[in-house]
């Protein structure tokens, strides 16, 4: 028994450590991002508010994305800045509607592209501001920068693609980087095509990924805003099968929302999932499933007659599924170097994107350049150009782009800025398994914050700890 008790004082204290060590490493994050943020955050202010004390609004200036207070009746905020401002950058949780006003009387609309993460360039400088906010709107944080370009971690998102030259399909977020590799920081960040998201479910029950969305999306190059649709919420059971997916979201829904993205955003070529779901996710299966469906009927206009009427009908060019048996070709990631990014890969920046999903990492799953999930190889599912050169590997051999080279010649564009990391890239890279429990929250008084993940480890620790009392006995029995 003296054994069985020394085992049980070890385990808990490793339990204790384990949860100490958890709680410092997340406010280490924070502190981290806190820190970058502050430096070109130079422009402080004070925020007050008739309806809400001030010491509880101290969330929205605190430099951390996971904390956010909500409002529970329409309010409006005042601001006031140490030194005049020449730029605002706002957070919030979820997309709301809201408003800008400013001393001299003009006002800006926010929320109008459901922006959740949105910068205003002033037209002259202030040093006082007003926000109008809807009751439930849940602001997360406010900046205020002099005059000057904003930091490069500040995201100044454009609108969705009026025309895709290529078309992302995820299911949840951080699939985009786990299972297309470089394609984004590729395309979108070095060659400046015209790339759109468009994640089939949304993780409005877990908003800390709805910033980690959009953080790895920045970092690697994206600047068009992606589709979040409200239809499908990520959950747990269509984890586990097809056919729970398809209950939960609607066969026929989940079809005619593939058709409205052909339709909408024109691609010319399309990248989206195995056809048997990775490692057989329900949903991910779903997805592909239904694309390649829809991509058999969506030039019929009376099938789904109302998008047809709304966006058109424009061919769509390629479709590769990761992982498609026929057709294939493998894309080196790790031999296409970006000059946007300083030099690294677009393999390498695949893998910084993902480091951005901070509260999936727990699930230690990789970005692959080999194995079962690799994220080099694809196949042609569809094609209305012909097939690959065997060898090639070139995802726009083929493609149609003399529209968009037209235009380029008329307008010449400016380049576009460096794309840089907005978090720091020394952390472990790892994949999300979809599980969209997310953690538990603690709420004060309106206040939403994240519980460590100390919970998980407390787990893990008592399974061991029934584990080794079992050995323990059986072997005082012998």
């Amino acid at each position: 028994m003296k054994k069985i008790f020394r085992v049980l004082m070890l385990m808990l204290t490793s339990l204790f450590m384990t949860a100490a060590l958890l709680r410092t490493q997340g406010n280490a994050f924070a502190e981290t991002i806190s820190e970058i943020q502050e430096e070109a955050a130079a422009v402080s202010f004070a925020v007050s508010c008739d309806d809400v004390p001030e010491y509880r609004l101290g969330v929205i200036t605190d430099g951390n994305a996971y904390t956010y207070y909500q409002f529970n009746a329409d309010v409006k905020l005042t601001f006031k800045t140490s030194s005049p401002a020449k730029g605002l950058y706002f957070q919030f949780e979820l997309p709301c509607r809201w408003t800008l006003s400013l001393p001299d009387g003009s006002v800006r609309q926010g929320g109008e592209n459901e922006f959740v993460h949105e910068y205003f360039a002033l037209d002259s400088e202030t040093t006082e501001f007003t926000v109008s906010l809807p009751a439930g709107a849940m602001l997360t944080d406010v900046y205020a920068f002099a005059e000057g370009e904003a930091p490069s971690w500040v995201q100044v998102w454009k609108p969705p693609c009026q025309r895709a030259d290529l078309m992302l399909m995820p299911t949840h977020a951080d699939d985009e980087h786990l299972w297309f590799g470089g394609a984004m920081p590729y395309y979108a960040g070095e060659l400046g095509y015209e790339v759109q998201v468009v994640y089939l479910t949304n993780h409005y029950n877990d908003t800390r990924r709805m910033h980690e969305l959009l953080n790895g999306l920045w970092t690697v190059g994206v600047r068009n805003y992606p589709i979040i649709t409200d239809r499908f919420l990520d959950v747990v059971p269509t984890k586990w099968s097809v056919e729970n997916a398809e209950a939960y979201f609607g066969r026929e829904k989940v079809l005619a929302f593939q058709v409205e993205m052909l339709r909408r955003f024109a691609p010319r070529v399309i990248i989206a999932h195995d056809i048997n779901g990775e490692y057989g996710h329900g949903a991910h299966i779903l997805n592909a499933t239904t694309l390649l469906e829809a991509l058999r009927i969506y030039e019929d206009p009376s099938v789904f007659p109302e998008s047809a009427e709304k966006y058109g009908i424009q061919k769509v060019q390629k479709c590769y599924l990761h992982l498609w048996q026929e057709n294939q070709i493998t894309v080196q990631w790790s031999d296409k170097t970006l000059d946007r990014f300083g030099g690294k890969n677009a393999f390498e920046m695949a893998v910084e994107g993902y480091n951005c999903h901070r509260s999936q990492l727990r699930w230690k799953n990789y970005v692959l350049e080999w194995g079962n999930y690799d994220c080099r190889k694809f196949g042609l599912a569809y094609t209305t150009v012909g097939c690959d050169t065997p060898g090639l590997s070139d995802m726009f051999e083929h493609v149609d782009m003399s529209d968009k080279i037209a235009a380029q010649e008329q307008e010449a564009e400016p380049p576009a800025e460096n794309p840089t990391a907005v978090s720091p890239s020394d952390r472990t890279v790892s994949a999300s398994d979809e599980n969209s429990d997310g953690d538990s929250y603690l709420h004060l008084h309106g206040i939403k914050i994240l519980k460590t993940d100390a919970m998980i480890a407390a787990l893990a620790a008592g399974l061991a700890l029934i584990g080794i009392i079992a050995v323990i006995c059986v072997k005082r029995r012998r």
